[in-house]
């Protein structure tokens, strides 16, 4: 096979290494062969038949990496109804966009809707079954929290479940009931395994279930749909953080038909803990497109559903700390025993008591089995006290936070928790310590959204048009690199990509503009041109002008 060639040239090229620009890039088939003037580009090549790509003034970037984002889970969500803000702002308005397709119905179909923020609503309450009701009795209705931490579903679908007033509550989770004891349509963090007890993945306490159950091929239209979104928004790489075998079977399908582009790193649901070490695994198993980086558990629910186990209680909730999945000491155990195996850990923690637990059981992992570069991370990290920065720092924790989280969530966040919650995502404090700073979506909880989340990180902006919490603002170049180098070692792929330096793969993402060229308050706005993965464009904005191309 004759390997094909290319030089890019013409425009802005962020290296995201100690270069930071360079004039030209080469590569040789999927990878670099050299970053750095166009004459050396053209030696680098010489004698062979070139294929000269003209960037014409736009911006050449490593592809972004986003080392949180469920791809299955967002290819699902886009498929069901848009419940978002602020296209939804109250109750009436979910039921409207609900009830716009009861008259499709027929035996055995359902209506589904995703995105509703409670916080948001002219209601400031959850939804219940009673007001789906009024969208239809007489076939299923479930619609999920923006944040997947919870679900609401109308009493037809709470019969088909067997959910009743004699059903407990399971533990990691709760049964919303009215004042009487008798459920309400509201599903928490880990009672959401009842949507999968008859036909689907069952995970227990170890997270809220996001697996719906689905015949093989619409699993694959849900990789298909997922990946499209990510690679629009110039992703070439995603940690998709919470792999059960649904997801694993789908994207080793997804691969073997060649529906899979973009590069996937896996990290199991605490569920496979015992099995994977049975069978000997550990992190870094499987090549550059699809592999195994780390165990995912999960500490405390969602900040943004009122469930994360939080030291202040919650005004707007009937909870005080929310609650946690695991005891402390099971926890601890779990934690270790991946640690020992040689597992990287990923634990979503939102409260500052669900980080305190992560914080003893890395302490203790690394008393055991000292000395591995594991780079633990705590997922989210939204609300952590001031005084556990140092534990994290200590401890070379690598908290992974999401900008878009406080862009749209923050100011309901402190209409719950009070002042405290302008800390959301404390880049800030993570700077003063020389933390890393990394970047993630959680898509479909925000949409994979790159430049979006930059903007964000850099202006601490939020979706109401105020700015919160100046204080954790970071620089352009600081976000950039969250995005790209600095996401990629959160994953332990930064030998092979997260910047452009000879011999690494070539993923790129290409920008209409340069970010250090336009006004802060116009970066959100700039679009993806073109995608590239392993040398080869996946993507083309027709909305954006395609550079010259020769040969």
């Amino acid at each position: 096979m004759t390997e094909e060639f290319k030089i890019f040239y013409g425009g802005t090229i962020l290296t995201m290494d100690e270069k930071e620009k360079v004039e030209a890039v080469a590569v040789r088939g999927d990878q670099i062969i050299c970053a750095g003037s166009l004459e050396a580009c053209d030696k680098a090549v010489s004698g062979q038949r070139v294929e000269k790509i003209d960037l014409d003034g736009r911006c050449l970037m490593p592809g972004f990496i986003d080392p949180h984002a469920h791809l299955m889970m967002l290819g699902m969500c886009h498929t069901w109804i848009d419940l978002s803000y602020p296209k939804v702002k109250s109750i009436d308005d979910i039921v409207a966009e609900l009830s716009k397709f009861k008259d499709t119905l027929k035996d055995g179909g359902m209506i589904r809707g995703f995105g509703f923020d409670q916080r948001n609503l002219a209601e400031k309450r959850y939804p219940t079954a009673d007001d789906l009701d009024r969208v239809t009795t007489e076939f299923p209705v479930q619609i999920m929290h923006v944040s997947g931490h919870s679900n609401v579903v109308n009493h037809h679908f709470l019969e088909q479940l067997g959910i009743d007033e004699h059903t407990e509550d399971p533990e990691g989770g709760t049964i919303g009931r009215g004042e009487n004891g008798v459920p309400n349509g509201q599903l928490y963090d880990s009672a959401n395994d009842f949507f999968a007890k008859k036909s689907g993945v069952v995970i227990g306490n170890n997270g809220p279930n996001i697996h719906m159950p689905d015949t093989p091929d619409n699993l694959l239209t849900l990789v298909k749909v997922g990946q499209e979104q990510c690679i629009q928004a110039g992703v070439t790489t995603i940690n998709d953080p919470q792999v059960t075998k649904q997801e694993l079977e789908t994207f080793e399908a997804s691969k073997k038909n060649g529906l899979l582009k973009m590069r996937i790193v896996m990290s199991f649901l605490s569920t496979y803990l015992d099995k994977l070490i049975e069978l000997g695994f550990r992190s870094g198993f499987g090549d550059d497109q699809l592999s195994i980086g780390s165990i995912k558990f999960y500490a405390d629910g969602s900040l943004n559903a009122g469930t994360a186990y939080l030291s202040s209680g919650y005004a707007d909730s009937s909870r005080t700390q929310g609650y946690l999945y695991h005891s402390p000491e099971e926890f601890q155990e779990m934690f270790v025993k991946a640690h020992n195996q040689g597992f990287q850990t990923i634990t979503h923690a939102q409260g500052d008591g669900a980080i305190q637990l992560v914080i003893d059981s890395a302490r203790e992992a690394q008393k055991q089995t000292p000395g591995k570069d594991m780079r633990h991370r705590i997922e989210h990290c939204g609300l952590p006290a001031r005084n556990q920065i140092d534990d994290i720092a200590e401890l070379d924790l690598w908290p992974v936070p999401q900008p878009q989280h406080t862009y749209q969530f923050v100011e309901g966040v402190i209409r719950a928790v009070g002042d405290y919650g302008k800390n959301y995502g404390p880049y800030g404090w993570f700077k003063e310590k020389n933390i890393p700073i990394v970047l993630s979506s959680d898509a479909p909880v925000a949409p994979p959204h790159p430049i979006l989340a930059v903007y964000a990180a850099v202006t601490r902006e939020t979706l109401q048009g105020n700015v919160v919490g100046e204080e954790h603002r970071i620089s352009l170049t600081e976000a950039l690199k969250g995005y790209t180098i600095e996401a990629a070692k959160a994953i332990h792929k930064e030998d092979s990509i997260g910047s452009i330096e000879e011999g690494k793969l070539a993923d790129f993402v290409v920008l209409e503009k340069s970010p250090y060229e336009v006004e802060v308050s116009e970066l959100k706005n700039i679009s993806v041109s073109e995608t590239w993965i392993s040398g080869e464009k996946v993507y083309v904005n027709e909305d954006v002008q395609e550079g010259v191309v020769s040969k």
